[in-house]
């Protein structure tokens, strides 16, 4: 696979280098796109030298108004915090509400969405859709589907934080004895091995742009149980389960129910969700997708990027 040859800028809150997260997970796979990537953050921008040797930069949505108007950026909409604020009414996720609703206003700025609703949201809530649309990439070769679950009745899971299900695995755990539900809780190299001993995967979140984990679950080729949230909006066939966030967050014995009903049915029904993985988000399609985002920028904003065959 050959990298796209220019250097580019991720432009974010956090050092991807120093901090995990969504966010900074996208930033450091830049790597696999790019020939060469810088991060920045606002107290280490170097905004002047950046401006001057007319490095592209790719900002986190919301901090791309850190940036004059008059020097062209890329936006990445990673989520729609009005959309995840209605839920958790957290006030940081009001604050971030507020800064993207601003950004959506930039001038000279070309946006990049993780996910088709994403972009359909900000287009009805803000008029301001994507210009296009780049799935995440999994690492397809780490994430092989190489599965070694025989027998197993191990369920993984993220539910570290409330709007992810904490407390739903809580309940669980006394709920359905004969299953065995564990967090992923390992280092992110350890991720694959983690879940190549699963039964299942099962994401019961009230909120997701486009969840990382998800689509390495996907590729790992286990079977799935998750909201209706994120991907699952796009209306893909994405060979999963699929329940609404009111089957979950409702009444405890109606959650309890909808998961019995996918995990006992793990003994009839294959799940192959690697398959949409393969066509959609491997590193080579990663790639082809933003190179067509480079060449409308390049284009845009009138400068020879020297893109590369």
């Amino acid at each position: 696979m050959q990298k796209i040859p220019v250097k580019v800028a991720h432009y974010g809150r956090f050092d991807p280098r120093v901090t995990t997260g969504g966010v900074e997970t996208f930033a450091r796979n830049l790597g696999i796109v790019f020939e060469e990537v810088e991060f920045l953050t606002p107290s280490t921008q170097d905004r002047d030298r950046v401006i001057a040797e007319k490095i592209p930069v790719i900002c986190d949505n919301q901090m791309v108004t850190d940036w004059p108007e008059s020097f062209p950026v890329i936006g990445f909409q990673h989520g729609v915090a009005e959309v995840k604020a209605s839920l958790t009414k957290t006030r940081t996720d009001r604050k971030l509400a507020k800064a993207q609703a601003k950004a959506t206003r930039r001038e000279n700025t070309l946006w990049v969405a993780c996910a088709r609703w994403i972009s359909r949201t900000f287009e009805e809530r803000y008029d301001n859709p994507a210009d296009h649309v780049v799935y995440h990439q999994v690492d397809v070769e780490r994430f092989d589907g190489r599965l070694e679950n025989e027998g197993t009745n191990l369920i993984l899971h993220d539910g570290r934080s409330e709007h992810k299900g904490k407390e739903l695995f809580a309940h669980l755990v006394k709920a359905l004895p004969e299953w065995r539900f564990e967090t992923l809780n390992c280092a992110p190299a350890d991720v694959p091995d983690r879940m190549r001993q699963g039964a299942a995967f099962v994401h019961l979140s009230r909120y997701e742009g486009n969840s990382i984990v998800c689509n390495e679950a996907m590729a790992m080729n286990l079977p799935c149980l998750f909201t209706r949230v994120g991907l699952m909006n796009d209306g893909e066939d994405l060979d999963v389960s699929i329940v609404e966030s009111e089957d979950v967050y409702g009444p405890r014995d109606r959650m309890v129910e909808t998961v019995k009903t996918f995990l006992d049915g793990l003994s009839t029904r294959t799940y192959t969700p690697r398959r949409w993985t393969m066509e959609n988000a491997t590193p080579e399609a990663h790639v082809a997708a933003w190179r067509k985002v480079m060449e409308d920028f390049s284009g845009r904003a009138g400068w020879d990027l020297e893109l590369g065959p």
